[in-house]
């Protein structure tokens, strides 16, 4: 799995998934027990669509097969005495439910494709439900006599528990995502500077001088006359493939599991170009290149781009890290030291912010960032961990 697609799942997992474990949990009437192989739920060339698939694939089902058999106090017990464990993997590319799912020993396992048969997901519900009403009370028989004590512990601490689904505020995506965005705008721009531009978007390309083709995805438009946004996976009038609109899509499904009605609504009505804003969120939170705003009369159409060109200049060492932090910090406002932590965690670094201070972690590489009472940077530094002996 390439680094891309590992920040894309770990996006996934740090931003969408804790919605979903919430409104299973809730379904289900307790804290499930949940195992997620993540580093076995990739598919070459497709990770641009996990948002989307990713929840379809492997959650709904789940919180709607839970709410198909919670719905009395008999079957909240049982799902519970009888469900030891729900694991998530993708071991046998399995695209077909009855192959893909099973219970054992009181195990629910979804061991499917995370691409194929994503909208399938009234088949997978179907499959859990049928798998859980054959097998519940078996298992939870059998369970009984040896987890008493253990089930009044276990509920006792659920009790303390709030299952609240969580929410994440757009401007927060925003400016988790603001210094990993700057860093690819900053270098497909000094890749077509002065270049100029044509585009077909029924195949998908983008054309800067006369060999720089780049894949894209059809973002959203803003129209300047109606003072409007419409995401690009609304626009249905435009004849564009669904292949070029997963990126919409994938925002979408952010939308959905996060309650941020921006993006779920097609058409906005604005006071400002607000293109930058949303595309700044996605080529940070799902992995893109980069994003280009397109001008055509009183129409910019805003598509994201993916290049391998672009990824391979990725800023990686602690010293030009520091660097493009101390030119970011000093041109534009943001909250700097929310950021930064997104920023290096996105980096994979390990980072904790004790008083003042952050501390970045990487392998022989430290960053330490010195901030105000304000939250603003007064200092960046690099070191290297490895002493002399």
């Amino acid at each position: 799995m390439g680094l891309k697609e590992k920040r894309i799942i770990k996006a996934f997992e740090n931003d969408l998934y804790p919605a979903l474990q919430a409104d299973i949990n809730a379904a289900a009437g307790h804290n499930v027990d949940m195992e997620i192989k993540w580093d076995t739920l990739q598919e070459d060339r497709f990770s641009h669509i996990y948002n989307d698939t990713f929840p379809k694939i492997y959650f709904l089902p789940l919180i709607e097969a839970f709410k198909a058999i919670c719905v009395d106090d008999m079957g909240i017990d049982l799902l519970k005495a009888g469900l030891k464990k729900v694991i998530i993997i993708n071991e046998n590319d399995h695209h077909n439910e009855e192959r893909a799912i099973t219970f054992e020993d009181g195990v629910l396992k979804i061991d499917h494709s995370p691409v194929i048969n994503a909208d399938k997901v009234e088949d997978r519900t179907a499959r859990i439900v049928s798998l859980l009403e054959d097998k519940l009370e078996s298992f939870a028989e059998a369970g009984n006599s040896n987890t008493t004590s253990a089930s009044a512990e276990s509920t006792e601490n659920e009790s303390t528990e709030n299952a609240q689904k969580k929410t994440i505020d757009i401007n927060e995506m925003y400016n988790r995502s603001f210094v990993t965005s700057i860093e690819k705008q900053e270098i497909f721009n000094e890749m077509v500077q002065g270049l100029d531009w044509s585009c077909d978007m029924a195949e998908g390309k983008l054309t800067f001088g006369e060999d720089k083709v780049f894949d894209i995805q059809v973002f959203g438009t803003y129209s300047e006359n109606e003072k409007s946004w419409m995401w690009a996976w609304a626009n249905t009038q435009s004849g564009i493939s669904e292949t070029y609109l997963q990126t919409s899509l994938a925002v979408k499904a952010f939308g959905e599991a996060l309650n941020i009605s921006d993006f779920t609504t097609p058409k906005l009505e604005v006071k400002s170009d607000p293109g930058a804003f949303f595309a700044t969120i996605a080529t940070a939170s799902i992995g893109e290149s980069c994003y280009v705003p397109l001008a055509f009369k009183g129409v910019t159409v805003y598509v994201t781009i993916t290049s391998e060109e672009a990824d391979s200049k990725a800023k990686n060492t602690a010293e030009s890290i520091c660097a493009h932090i101390s030119k970011v910090t000093s041109e534009y406002n943001f909250p700097h030291k929310f950021s930064l932590y997104f920023y290096l965690t996105a980096k994979g670094y390990d980072v904790e912010l004790p008083g003042n201070n952050l501390i970045a972690k990487k392998g022989d590489d430290q960053i330490l960032g010195i901030f105000d009472l304000k939250g603003k940077l007064m200092k960046i530094s690099n070191t290297n961990l490895v002493t002399q002996a």
